[in-house]
């Protein structure tokens, strides 16, 4: 499955980067972040999405420090579901109600994180990178294995109480995946 899913986000990464960027033996460690948090708007249904008009973009937040805007500017010029991709950056804490997904950078300061984590995020999709994030903290967290391969963990858990559902092809790719005994 190592392979497989490394396959997969090579994939993702030339479809939505165009050259310099898919031409790239090794991507960089962001620019595959950010392709994930493409697709994550692909594989994660929102249940307030048929109120939504088809002009209404998803917005993509991040919290923190990236060590390049242009791949944020890329993720711009796509679409997810027939909808525009926007994107927001910030030090500081976000309205993250405003969020599809907050992407929170190894770059926040923990008070920052207790702060985000401690408000309602019912429509949010929470994704961080610090260690242990999707078990402690979020919904997602990206995880680097053994071989210095990007993984997902999933807490299953927290997003039970949103109004989001995450769909099976993104459970299949997870490393990891939190929840109660006998949840689905």
């Amino acid at each position: 499955m190592g392979r497989s899913t490394l396959a997969k986000a090579l994939l993702f990464c030339l479809l939505l980067f165009p050259a310099p960027h898919a031409l790239s033996v090794n991507p960089d460690e962001y620019t595959l972040k950010l392709v994930y948090l493409y697709n994550f708007t692909k594989f994660i249904n929102w249940n307030n999405e048929n109120e939504q008009n088809t002009n209404d973009p998803f917005i993509i937040c991040v919290m923190g420090t990236l060590p390049s805007r242009e791949a944020l500017n890329i993720l711009e010029t796509k679409q997810s579901k027939n909808r525009p991709i926007r994107t927001r950056i910030s030090r500081e804490p976000v309205e993250s109600n405003a969020c599809h997904i907050l992407f929170i950078t190894k770059s926040a300061q923990d008070k920052d994180l207790e702060k985000i984590l401690s408000l309602p995020l019912e429509h949010t999709i929470v994704v961080g990178e610090v260690d242990d994030f999707a078990e402690k903290h979020g919904d997602i967290g990206f995880v680097i294995d053994s071989q210095q391969r990007i993984r997902l963990e999933i807490n299953l858990d927290n997003t039970q109480h949103k109004d989001v559902s995450i769909r099976a092809p993104l459970l299949e790719i997870a490393s990891k995946i939190y929840r109660t005994e006998g949840q689905g």
